[in-house]
């Protein structure tokens, strides 16, 4: 199933997701604008039509959903074939989507580290190599793999540390998505 259309478009999507749950917001009241052919009066101001909204958001084009909500991780956890960092790393947050279509459960988290993002992402390539991943692509900030045993799919995103937390000392962070490719 991996490298399928369908596992990269629900990938991208739980990607997407990731980035919405993380702390970007949509305004409800854009998000559900009225057509601009329709006259408001006095009475119908501030109501929507419902046979007129579009029900899809325009994000989800793939037809696939999520099985619930996304529930927040008090602590890191293990990822299977993606070995705990080793360097001095903080987590921070996370996120874990039940499933996303056909895919299997969603794991996103993020840490600060004492480490550069530098560091922290040349180890984690290594790290992919020595356990079997393909790089499907990467650059100064990421890396996307795949394992080809399983199927399941890593994104790993490096920065400099994310302020709101207790940064002193930190030089860099990282978030890391796991995607399971088949329900658990």
């Amino acid at each position: 199933m991996h490298g399928s259309k369908a596992s990269l478009k629900a990938w991208r999507l739980s990607f997407v997701l990731a980035g919405l749950a993380a702390g970007l917001t949509l305004s409800i009241e854009k998000a559900n604008c009225q057509y601009p052919s329709q006259q408001q009066n006095a009475s119908s101001r501030g109501q929507i039509d419902p046979n007129k909204v579009n029900k899809k958001p325009a994000w989800l084009k793939t037809g696939e959903a999520l099985a619930k909500v996304p529930e927040g991780l008090k602590e890191k956890v293990s990822l299977p074939d993606v070995p705990e960092y080793t360097g001095k790393a903080k987590f921070l947050n996370g996120l874990i989507y039940d499933h996303v279509g056909k895919l299997g459960p969603c794991y996103v988290m993020n840490f600060n580290t004492k480490e550069t993002s530098n560091q922290v992402i040349d180890w984690y390539r290594s790290v992919f190599q020595m356990y079997g991943w393909k790089i499907d692509y990467q650059d100064k900030d990421s890396i996307n793999a795949t394992n080809q045993k399983s199927g399941n799919m890593c994104i790993l995103q490096v920065s400099g540390p994310v302020a709101g937390y207790d940064a002193k000392g930190d030089n860099g962070s990282y978030s890391i998505r796991y995607q399971y490719a088949k329900p658990q």
